[in-house]
């Protein structure tokens, strides 16, 4: 199998995952109204970010049976088990009854079906990455962007669909998403049946490079490199669902945008974001990828409590402002990060060991991340708390990555 289509099989079931999966977060208003019952608005939409949440503690279980299974086994299995999984759990969400109709079981339901989609997902992200990046030598910021760019577009495909449902009042169209998600994932797994194994891999077991218990392996060998996962984690979680899915809810609920505006806003957001991921990522392979991701990572830090203030403007091209100002900065990070980060694990440890170190990381900050932003804005009124909640995540990353390569760079 070339390059090519290889890229394009692994990307596109990266692309179905969180297409669906952060479908779910755009539509979390609408969502809380179906499966829980309140009076309290903000209480009801933080029992929906708690479902969200749950998904995310589930993700280093996934991190570490598929990370297992990719490092002793081989890459190929784990992207067509984790794929599956996923399917199973979309369209158990897309055919599950409501609170009306089933009470409380709704709920419980629910909850099941979204931890099954974190494991799915804690075994799919990073072990992409690694497939990718296994696979291509010649260019290897852009080979390590490619699940960062199917993620991003995943979520420009999910929040275009929230877009399309925002506009119609209509029971059943929010199923549909789900439902077709299921369906074509499928069909990424017929596809990824095909897929070779690396080269790396095959390597590295001849050469008897592998490890009986390889997140062991890389606690012992790769320290740096779970530190700097944990990092940049730490940045994309907070800076994603913050600058971009928490937007939303600020551009409603408190600029009073009409949720067609807002949601709108959003996806010009993810599309940039998009569209410059591959672009950042070839000039990092031209030029310096190490300097433009540090040049992302600070000007995060300086400019992410002006993206959020132009949330609560209640002015849909201020709106639009803030997320072309996300999408630049996001991408300058995105296009880089995972080449960097998997430089720093030996073969043998690589997909258990950055995938436990960003599933981790992600569950505590990325899980947490709408709660937190909704606790500090809808209960302590800290309208700037979001903004700084970002900003101080980009520090966290400068730091830490920047000790990370100066250390490696020295030794």
């Amino acid at each position: 199998m070339n390059l090519k289509k290889s890229v394009a099989i692994v990307s596109f079931g990266t692309l179905l995952e969180w297409a669906e999966f952060t479908f779910f977060a755009y539509m979390a208003d609408y969502l809380s109204r179906l499966f829980f019952s309140s009076d309290d608005v903000t209480f009801t939409r933080l029992k929906i970010y708690g479902v969200f949440a749950a998904s995310y503690i589930m993700r280093p279980v996934g991190a570490i049976v598929f990370g297992h299974i990719g490092d002793k086994y081989g890459r190929r299995i784990p992207m067509i088990a984790s794929l599956l999984l996923m399917a199973f759990a979309t369209c158990g969400i897309g055919i599950l009854p409501t609170y009306d109709s089933i009470g409380s079981v709704s709920s419980l339901l629910l909850i099941i079906l979204r931890m099954i989609q974190g494991i799915a997902v804690g075994g799919e992200f990073n072990g992409a990455t690694v497939l990718l990046t296994e696979y291509d030598k010649k260019s290897p910021f852009l080979a390590g962007s490619w699940t960062s760019f199917a993620a991003s577009a995943g979520m420009a495909l999910g929040s275009l669909a929230a877009t399309v449902v925002s506009y119609f009042n209509n029971d059943f169209l929010w199923r549909i998403p789900f439902l077709l998600s299921a369906v074509i994932a499928v069909a990424a797994i017929y596809l990824r049946k095909d897929m070779e194994e690396t080269d790396d891999f095959r390597t590295a077991k001849e050469n008897n490079e592998l490890f009986d218990v390889p997140i062991a392996a890389a606690w012992k060998h790769n320290k740096a490199g779970l530190v700097c996962t944990a990092a940049f984690s730490i940045f994309v979680s907070v800076f994603v669902y913050t600058g971009n899915i928490y937007y939303r809810t600020m551009a409603v609920s408190i600029g009073g945008l009409p949720v067609e505006q807002a949601a709108t806003a959003i996806t010009i957001g993810i599309m940039l974001d998009t569209i410059l991921i591959p672009v950042f990522a070839c000039l990092a392979d031209k030029f310096d990828g190490y300097k433009l991701c540090f040049i992302g990572l600070f000007l995060a830090l300086i400019f992410s409590p002006l993206i959020m203030s132009m949330a609560i403007r209640g002015n849909f091209a201020y709106a639009i402002l803030g997320q072309l100002i996300y999408g630049v900065l996001d991408a300058l990070v995105s296009a880089t990060a995972f080449t960097i980060l998997l430089r720093q694990f030996k073969t043998g440890a690589k997909y258990s060991g950055s995938s436990l170190a960003w599933s981790v990381s992600t569950a505590i900050f990325g899980g947490t991340a709408l709660m937190t932003n909704e606790f500090l804005v809808g209960r302590l009124n800290l309208l700037n708390g979001p903004g700084i909640y970002m900003s101080l995540s980009a520090l966290v990353c400068l730091v830490a990555v920047g000790y990370v390569c100066l250390t490696s760079s020295q030794s």
